[in-house]
């Protein structure tokens, strides 16, 4: 029988209490309030919405490049760019400069709707920051920039989970 590895950090975190599941409750909770509005609204699923959101601030992009901005898998941000050219919120273009590159734009129907979803989801996160002084939401802004960070430095990789397990296992040998 092998003895159980103790966990990272030496103390085991309860589900409650673990940062990435504490992160998504919060963006469920969110993205489900604001999807009640643009969902029946508009004819959106939120990897719509997320597509459109990156269209409408880094436009004109690529579905490549708005996958790099969002968190949602390329089938996906194809199927949801695909809803919105359809509903005619997106348009597609091929680039002037690189003819293999498709562009995708926000058409002026689309720069409405994007305006409305931005304005209640702004309205919802200042509504959720009421609960924290000036000071905490500079620190939480700081907090949130050196976890990004972080995360960019030690999880882009394509195998980053089982670096950090080496990491961890050569931090716990003895002698160290």
């Amino acid at each position: 029988m092998t003895a159980r590895r103790p966990p990272p950090g030496g103390v085991a975190l309860d589900l409650e209490r673990r940062l990435t599941y504490r992160f998504s409750i919060l963006s469920a909770k969110v993205v489900r309030t604001v999807a009640k509005m643009y969902g029946p609204k508009y004819g959106l699923l939120p990897s719509g919405w997320k597509a459109m959101a990156a269209i409408g601030r880094y436009g004109p992009v690529s579905a490549k490049e708005v996958c790099a901005h969002i968190t949602v898998e390329p089938d996906k941000v194809t199927r949801a760019v695909d809803r919105l050219v359809e509903r005619g919120y997106v348009k597609r273009e091929q680039d002037a400069v690189d003819r293999r590159r498709v562009a995708l734009t926000l058409t002026s129907a689309g720069r409405k709707v994007y305006e409305d979803i931005e304005f209640l989801t702004r309205a919802v996160e200042l509504e959720l920051l009421r609960a924290l002084s000036s000071e905490e939401r500079k620190s939480l802004a700081r907090t949130l920039a050196k976890l990004e960070d972080e995360a960019g430095r030690c999880l882009d990789e394509k195998e980053s989970w089982r670096r950090i397990l080496e990491k961890r296992d050569a931090a716990s040998r003895p002698g160290r």
